[in-house]
């Protein structure tokens, strides 16, 4: 499956909807001119049909951000208000990312607490489909261990009971010769 980027480095596949498609990347929403319209069609995405920033640059003078996305088209900034582009001050351009840009950290976070539960789904699915095809990797590596753990033990185990009969053996003797030479009759 190839991985199709919207305007802003958007990709469609994590930042569109499949059941709205008319609607666009909540990061680049304002580099649209109409919300929730035609003007965003996600399949549309990556290819010369994609309408972001279509009248101040074209689809590369998308930027996205945590407010919505701006055009740059030279040194000019544009934001789509309804149907036009107005164009964005170098005060209200600085002013969107002050503060860290209005929950910028928490837009971090989420994204890398998404990207780890992803990662863990991946994961625990491939355990899931060994463990289905009866090669769980858990297992596996646990028993060869506990196996290799049981022989040394076993080994053990089996000298120091044969050594521990010996010894009781040789007492028993001893302790027989010993009564036998009290009562004299050896």
């Amino acid at each position: 499956m190839v991985n199709v980027d919207c305007a802003g480095g958007q990709d469609r596949a994590t930042t569109t909807s499949e059941t709205h498609p008319y609607i666009p990347p909540r990061k680049t929403r304002n580099c649209y001119t109409t919300r929730g319209n035609a003007d965003f069609d996600s399949s549309l995405c990556g290819s010369s049909g994609d309408k972001a920033c279509n009248t101040v640059g074209g689809t590369d003078a998308c930027i996205s951000d945590n407010q919505g996305g701006y055009c740059k088209s030279g040194s000019n900034y544009y934001v789509a208000r309804g149907g036009v582009f107005s164009p964005l001050t170098h005060d209200q351009l600085l002013n969107r990312y002050r503060d860290g840009g209005g929950g910028d950290t928490d837009e971090t976070g989420r994204e890398v607490r998404r990207a780890l539960n992803d990662q863990d789904r991946k994961f625990t699915n491939r355990i899931r489909e060994l463990q289905i095809m009866e090669k769980d990797p858990l297992v596996q590596s646990s028993s060869s261990t506990k196996d290799d753990d049981k022989e040394v033990h076993g080994f053990i185990g089996d000298m120091l009971f044969n050594v521990g009969i010996g010894i009781s053996f040789i007492i028993f003797i001893i302790s027989v010769c010993i009564i036998l030479i009290q009562n004299k009759v050896i």
